[in-house]
């Protein structure tokens, strides 16, 4: 079994997705995120001043990792390349992470949560 096709097998039961973003110096920077996966590619969201926003605009390469709500890989690790999207974009995101984690809407009543921007990755690239 392909690296890649372990990883696509690990996600589809997994909640959380470890998503390492890297600063200009290359030090890389993990994040446990809520995902979805919509027409093959993998869906985040998160708010429009979050510093992996930022690194993203920087470098868009990616390594993802399933894992626990707190960090800790649970599964392989591959690489990817991320994509901001518009806000035309990101409301679809936006609505399957409703769907799907309950605690996201709750999140989302925090007037400082509610700015969000969605990262589209495609992993293996």
């Amino acid at each position: 079994m392909s690296h890649q096709h372990a990883f696509f097998d690990s996600i589809a039961r997994a909640r959380c997705l470890s998503l390492t973003t890297f600063k200009r110096d290359g030090t890389p920077v993990a994040t446990p995120v809520w995902f979805n996966v919509i027409d093959g590619k993998i869906c985040v969201t998160t708010t429009v001043d979050a510093w992996k926003v930022k690194r993203i605009r920087n470098n868009p390469r990616v390594e993802l990792a399933t894992c626990t709500q707190r960090g800790k890989v649970t599964g392989p690790t591959i690489a990817g390349s991320a994509r901001l999207l518009s806000p035309e974009e990101t409301e679809p995101v936006l609505k399957a992470k409703r769907r799907r984690y309950l605690t996201a809407r709750l999140i989302e009543m925090v007037p400082r949560n509610r700015n969000q921007i969605g990262i589209e990755i495609i992993a293996g690239s």
